[in-house]
């Protein structure tokens, strides 16, 4: 029989295969707008079918679950994955790249649902599981996108560490999979009106959503923000890198030193409020660079605080966490869009201004969202 810990390595293994895809991917969308010469809002457009994409595979994460088992639903969107990746990166036209990477979020949201909720049945450890897996996937999708800078600096282009990863890495996936004891679904349960109300959805839904506006907020146009204020493409693409390894850092910290999540929470408030001042008031490159990697440990803990806030104590994991990352997934692609717009019309440091008090808000969801 596979032991816990095996089937949380596999586990840990995809997950971490979809989020260079995906982040590689995301990381694609800044130079395919520089390709392609088009400006920041109709770049954005990209963002719009990552959050319809994402926001529907969360929820139908359940249903298909339900309907179909775990490993199924897994293998399938493995697949899924590979195919919206390839297209993104050899469509001619964003007729064609918009519909891909949206595919793409719909899968990845679908595999990192069922993992989370597989390891949020097993209460002791969820937290730093949890913390974990976000970890290892940000340090992944940071080495993702460093491979980028580095073709770019090679002057191979960003295409080829995507394509290379794609063709190598999702086999890989799907034979990994055999080594995970996929839980039961949730199907015997009743979910009655009075556990799940539309104002709890709203609630967690909600949750998810100012959550990852910190998270896009920050680190999704680095690359862009960067160039903008003087640094080459290839430095821009190195910039975003160690952004996405500060997130990594700072959640495989969090994991192994297990602070008290109240302590981690106001330090997330203060390292984002700090990182986002800086970027404001400073506009050289390298300095604009050091905010934004105070401001990525700020923004590392806030997506597992919150899958775990939602969760602990409760049943039906599967709908609590599919209904956080609804939220989580639609601002994921509208939130970049709407700052395309802002940051189109209005400038950087406006945009960047706005998450001062969207910080503020995800610390008082956060205590507002623990369990009973």
């Amino acid at each position: 029989m596979k032991t816990e810990r095996e089937n949380f390595r596999a586990l840990l293994t995809m997950a971490a295969i979809g989020s260079y895809l995906l982040w590689s991917a995301g990381a694609a969308i800044p130079l395919l707008r520089l390709d392609l010469d088009i400006s920041r809002t109709l770049a954005g457009l990209h963002n719009i079918a990552v959050g319809i994409g994402a926001t529907s595979g969360a929820r139908l994460a359940v249903p298909l679950i339900k309907r179909f088992g775990r490993e199924w639903v897994m293998r399938s969107m493995l697949l899924v994955m590979f195919i919206g990746v390839m297209g993104l990166v050899t469509a001619p036209t964003i007729i064609i790249s918009i519909p891909a990477i949206g595919i793409a979020a719909f899968s990845q949201t679908t595999v990192n649902a069922i993992s989370l909720a597989q390891i949020s049945h097993h209460s002791a450890p969820s937290m730093r599981r949890m913390m974990i897996q976000t970890g290892i996937q940000a340090t992944v999708g940071a080495t993702a996108i460093l491979l980028i800078s580095a073709s770019l600096h090679a002057g191979q282009g960003w295409r080829l560490p995507i394509i290379l990863g794609a063709l190598i890495l999702t086999p890989i996936s799907l034979l990994n999979i055999w080594r995970v004891k996929f839980i039961a679904p949730e199907a015997t349960h009743a979910h009655t009106g009075t556990v799940f109300t539309r104002a709890l959805e709203i609630k967690l839904f909600t949750f998810g959503a100012v959550n990852c506006i910190l998270e896009i907020g920050v680190g999704f146009w680095a690359l862009d923000l960067l160039v903008s204020r003087n640094a080459p493409v290839a430095l821009g693409a190195l910039g975003s890198a160690i952004l996405s390894y500060g997130i990594a850092l700072s959640r495989l910290s969090l994991a192994f030193l297990q602070p008290r999540p109240l302590i981690t929470m106001r330090s997330a408030t203060a390292s984002i409020i700090t990182g986002v001042l800086i970027i404001c008031f400073f506009h050289d490159p390298i300095i604009t660079m050091v905010g934004l990697t105070i401001a990525a440990f700020g923004i590392a803990p806030l997506f597992g605080l919150g899958a775990f806030r939602v969760s602990e104590g409760f049943t039906h994991a599967d709908f609590r966490i599919s209904r956080y990352m609804m939220g989580s997934s639609f601002s994921f692609g509208f939130a970049p869009f709407i700052l395309a717009i802002v940051y189109d019309n209005l400038g950087y440091v406006v945009g960047y201004a706005v998450l001062l008090p969207v910080a503020f808000l995800s610390y008082k969801l956060w205590k507002s969202n623990g369990s009973d």
